[in-house]
């Protein structure tokens, strides 16, 4: 998904580890020049709607501190 935030594009999506089966969320930061500033995970959790939106939320608050 990918939206854009204070000029910037945020791509977030959710990743399942086979192991645990739990979600990670993980998000991409990119400028207005679509270069890549920032991406990392979130913390995991059970549901796969809760790594998202942990992950647009994460994104939002690193914009956000810039």
């Amino acid at each position: 998904m990918d939206k854009r935030y204070k000029g910037h594009t945020i791509i977030v999506h959710a990743e399942q580890d086979d192991f645990t089966d739990l979600w990670n969320g993980r998000y991409r930061i990119l400028d207005d020049v679509d270069r890549v500033v920032y991406e990392s995970f979130t913390e995991a959790v059970s549901k796969k709607g809760d790594a998202i939106s942990s992950a647009e939320a994460a994104a939002r608050k690193w914009v956000n501190q810039r």
